[in-house]
């Protein structure tokens, strides 16, 4: 209670009190910013509902909404709903913060698209049975690199006329990186390859962490019909005039907080040579002995053939005796 008295000289004159009613809006705050996780964060999300009691307002319980490639986007909005939980007075209307493009609208009880901009088309849904609970919320399937951006959730009922921003952002993982080497007399190029989006930042470094000079292109890739697909194809080469290196690829997505790092070291000199030479005499040296233990059991078939047919063509037996038979007569 505050009380006020106004005097004059020392006669009052006129006594004024006042009654002030404070209210606890902890919650209030952007869930990003104070980092409440579990049933805290549930919590803060219904304090934030709660305020809306005290009139009309449109929240959106996240400012940056990050989409995957391959999930839909989920652009949550709130609203202090009618107490009747009457639909008629009720407009919706979502769109690009940049340029005003209506992505979605409702009103008269139904989905009005006739305004809606032809890019989103057949991509856009309202939770209808959720409204007359104030959830806005809008579900946009598939995603696409185009709907990266600001949107804006406007609403009106008979309680009021409010809007909510955020923003859409939309990336990809990079793939595996695939790593060719080619050489030509002592130059060996490195080349790798990866999709993904959104535009990678791609660096080689040397031996010694030294930053190296390469060769990176980008171009995006388009399905049959030449329509983008959502995905960026990264080749970078480095060359190196000496056949020995040792140097690294890194490949950082930003966006997704991803990054690869791949190592590489090549060693190609006289040791390397001389191990070539070690193991083509070694490959040598085995086929010699192949051919040698071939003949050698060739030689023994034969003299075990020889053995079993008895005498040969001279008329001598396996022991070197004339094999005929001479009858004495007494």
């Amino acid at each position: 209670m505050l009380e006020s008295i106004e005097m004059r000289g020392e006669e009052v004159v006129n006594i004024r009190k006042t009654k002030l009613n404070l209210v606890d809006l902890a919650g209030s705050e952007r869930q990003k910013v104070t980092h409440t996780e579990g049933m805290l964060l549930k919590e803060a999300s219904s304090i934030n509902f709660s305020r809306m009691c005290l009139g009309f307002e449109v929240i959106a319980p996240a400012d940056r909404v990050l989409v995957i490639r391959g999930q839909p986007a989920i652009l949550g909005c709130q609203f202090t709903p009618d107490s009747k939980s009457d639909l008629s007075p009720l407009v919706i209307t979502w769109q690009r913060e940049e340029n005003a493009e209506v992505i979605h609208s409702f009103y008269y009880q139904k989905h009005q698209l006739d305004f809606q901009s032809p890019y989103y088309r057949n991509r856009t849904t309202l939770f209808v049975s959720e409204l007359h609970k104030g959830n806005a919320t809008l579900r946009i399937e598939p995603v696409e690199p185009r709907d990266t951006g600001g949107y804006q959730c406007i609403v009106s009922n008979t309680k009021g006329t409010d809007k909510a921003s955020m923003r859409l952002e939309y990336g990809a993982f990079y793939t595996e990186p695939r790593l060719s080497i080619s050489r030509s007399g002592s130059t060996i190029k490195l080349l790798y390859e990866a999709e993904g989006f959104p535009k990678p930042e791609v660096k080689w470094f040397g031996e010694n962490g030294e930053v190296l000079r390469d060769h990176t292109q980008f171009s995006e890739e388009v399905d049959g019909v030449g329509r983008a697909v959502g995905l960026y194809h990264v080749k970078s080469s480095y060359v190196s005039l000496s056949p020995s290196l040792n140097v690294t690829f890194t490949l950082k997505n930003q966006l997704l907080n991803q990054n690869l790092l791949r190592p590489i070291s090549i060693i190609y000199g006289e040791e390397s040579c001389h191990g070539e030479s070690n193991t083509t005499a070694l490959v040598v040296v085995c086929v010699l002995c192949a051919l040698l233990l071939l003949f050698i059991i060739a030689l023994l078939i034969k003299i075990k053939r020889t053995r079993r047919h008895g005498p040969n063509e001279n008329g001598m037996n396996g022991n070197g005796m004339n094999g005929t038979l001479t009858h004495l007569h007494y």
